[in-house]
Parts: C-alpha cells; structure tokens; sequence
C-alpha cells in the first residue's frame, strides 16, 4: 500500500490537477507570446510523463516502462483534448496534443537514456 500511496497517488493527483485546469474557460492573455501555449503543454505533459515512468518503474510492468509511459501519458492527453472539446471557452486543438506528446516523448528518452546509459 504504502508503494501505491508513493508512486500512484501523484499520478492520479497530477492527472486530477489536470483535468481540473482543463474544465474552465482560458482568460485572455495579458500578453501575448508566441507559442506559449505549447511550450505550457509540453512542460505540463512532460511532468505527467516522468511520474508515469517513475510510478511504472517499481511496478511489474518494468521491462516495458519507457513505452508504456509514453502510451499511457499520450491516452491520457488525448483523453484531456476530447474532454476540452466539451468545455465551453475550450478546444480540442491537435497542435496541443502534439506538444503534449513531444513534452512525454521527451522525457521518457531522458529518463530511458539515465537508467541505460551507453557505453
């Protein structure tokens, strides 16, 4: 139990935390910057991305980790466009999905490339 509560629980609070920020209306940007956005997404879906890989890590599904983190983290993201789809002031937008994916992606090769190094 005390494995789940460790590993699991910031997976399910973080995915939580997500799909809360995901269910209200964007405010208007103060100023805007060029591709914020996705440089947001990506940070934001690289984050969920390591506490997946790092929650599958001790689990029994280890010797598929660097996958399985990046299936499950995208499922997820793509899960979060379609529920933005229905939430009004909010859009499915495949651009972030992609920076979503990118910011997963990227992670899982950081944390793959640490755990085996090559010689």
């Amino acid at each position: 139990m005390s494995r789940f509560i460790r590993y699991w629980v910031p997976v399910i609070l973080y995915a939580g935390l997500i799909f809360t920020l995901s269910s209200f209306p964007l405010p208007p940007p103060k100023v805007e910057i060029p591709f914020i956005d996705k440089f947001i997404h990506l940070i934001e879906y690289g984050i969920l991305g390591f506490l997946f890989y790092r929650a599958l890590r001790v689990s029994k599904l280890a010797k598929r980790v660097f996958i399985l983190a990046i299936i499950f983290s995208i499922l997820y993201a793509l899960s979060d466009e379609i529920h933005q789809y229905f939430v009004p002031g909010r859009n499915c937008d495949l651009w972030d999905l992609a920076a979503d994916s990118l910011g997963i992606v990227l992670i899982a090769l950081y944390l793959n490339r640490k755990q085996n190094p090559v010689s």
